[in-house]
């Protein structure tokens, strides 16, 4: 294990100074500061002052882990995700199981603060940029009567091999984000290649560009 997930660790437990990590990991300060300017730079530890009880002077600075960052390096979230939707489909129908990961994916959609107002492309375009940020490589062709969003790199690639239905949850995403109907046409092959087509009503139509 590297010094710098050793201070991770050892932050997660308790506030430490300096002092204190070298102490624990019996390594020089120089080495300590090093890693904790990069965990800090990466926002995963943040220093604070604390004053010292009886004593006068500045305040001691020690480092704790920053709020948010617990789950940073979790590797729980797919297994997680494939098997609660394991469990769901089994409990529903195929009909109410799309329904709920549509649901889910326009939950996604309204959580990631997309514009409601403005043309169909600046619509589309924010929602594949949300995307990517998770970790898509969207690429957007235009079709006589729509547009298909296609992806080469699913974000959730282990999940839909085991339940593609989880596909789902992006069209669902793509329809409350343009506020059009999508239609899931992934390729689940050798290769995953996510493609959903957005069908253009006449309003949308004449809001493009």
């Amino acid at each position: 294990m590297t010094t710098k997930k050793n201070i991770l660790n050892l932050l997660r437990r308790e506030n430490l100074s300096v002092a204190q990590l070298c102490e624990h990991l019996g390594v020089t300060r120089n080495a300590i500061n090093v890693q904790l300017k990069q965990l800090e730079a990466e926002g995963l530890v943040r220093s604070v002052r604390v004053k010292r009880s009886g004593l006068l002077g500045k305040p001691a600075a020690v480092y704790q882990t920053a709020p948010h960052s617990e789950d940073v390096h979790s590797r729980a979230y797919q297994p997680f995700v494939a098997s609660l939707i394991a469990t769901v489909s089994g409990r529903l129908g195929e009909e109410e199981m799309t329904e709920v990961l549509h649901q889910a994916g326009r939950h996604l959609a309204r959580q990631a603060g997309l514009p409601p107002e403005g043309g169909f492309d600046a619509k589309l375009k924010a929602a594949t940029k949300v995307a990517d940020s998770l970790g898509a490589t969207t690429q957007v062709l235009k079709e006589a009567n729509g547009v298909v969003v296609r992806n080469y790199s699913c974000p959730i690639g282990t999940v839909v091999r085991n339940e593609p239905c989880a596909c789902q949850i992006m069209a669902g995403f793509f329809s409350e984000a343009t506020g059009q109907a999508v239609i899931e046409q992934c390729q689940r092959e050798d290769r995953l290649v996510c493609q959903y087509f957005i069908r253009l009503d006449s309003s949308a139509s004449q809001q493009k560009g």
